[in-house]
């Protein structure tokens, strides 16, 4: 499930007590800033560089910073395996390349596929070692305009305590009134102002004129 967590809760600290992806009690909570996604747009200005790609995305990204982010011992272990997974990868490309030059002849045609295979390789080594960073260990980002953070695939445990944390909706009044062509106040009946009894023959009736 997603879960939304408003942003100045989430700046101000006030965020549940167990980790948002194992739903275990907080070992460790670290400064994590919330980001939102690039544009897809944007990515067309790599096409003219990196430094215009940034500068766009830097500018149009918003940001969310929680001060006190809760994490659980299993979000350090999977966090240490994302690392040691993406720093193995990387150290495998290079490995394989300097094994490749070292033992094929020079000017070899066969180079170019394993020349493929390496950059692929440090491409997914530094995208996997990417994932390790505190947000995508939480599955949080901030929405486009900066007022929410969404939590992906959240515990259920971690849904029911921001569920906790949030104010209760005030209850709304609706005033109800009559339908038109009916009088404005409702008339009144026998029973709000008790039983009226017909006078006898010959008595007068309070208020008439003697």
């Amino acid at each position: 499930m997603t879960v939304d967590l408003p942003a100045p809760a989430v700046t101000a600290g006030a965020v549940p007590e167990v980790c948002a992806r194992h739903g275990e009690p907080a070992v460790r909570r670290r400064r994590t800033v919330f980001r939102s996604h690039t544009p897809p747009w944007v990515y067309i200005l790599l096409l003219f560089g990196v430094f215009p790609f940034a500068i766009v995305a830097g500018v149009l990204q918003k940001r969310v910073k929680a001060p006190n982010w809760p994490f659980c011992a299993e979000c350090r272990r999977l966090r240490t395996r994302r690392i040691l997974l993406g720093i193995g990868l990387v150290v495998l490309a290079v490995v394989g390349a300097v094994a490749t030059t070292t033992l094929m002849p020079p000017n070899d045609s066969n180079a170019g596929p394993f020349v493929l295979v390496f950059v692929l390789l440090v491409i997914a080594g530094l995208g996997v070692a990417s994932t390790a960073g505190s947000p995508s260990i939480a599955s949080g980002y901030a929405s486009k305009d900066g007022n929410t953070v969404h939590v992906r695939r959240a515990h259920q445990r971690f849904a029911e305590q921001v569920a906790a944390l949030l104010p209760a909706p005030m209850p709304q009044f609706h005033q109800s009134y009559p339908p038109p062509g009916s009088p404005q106040y409702p008339a009144a009946t026998a029973s709000q102002y008790g039983t009226v009894t017909p006078p006898w023959p010959g008595e007068r009736q309070s208020g008439q004129p003697q």
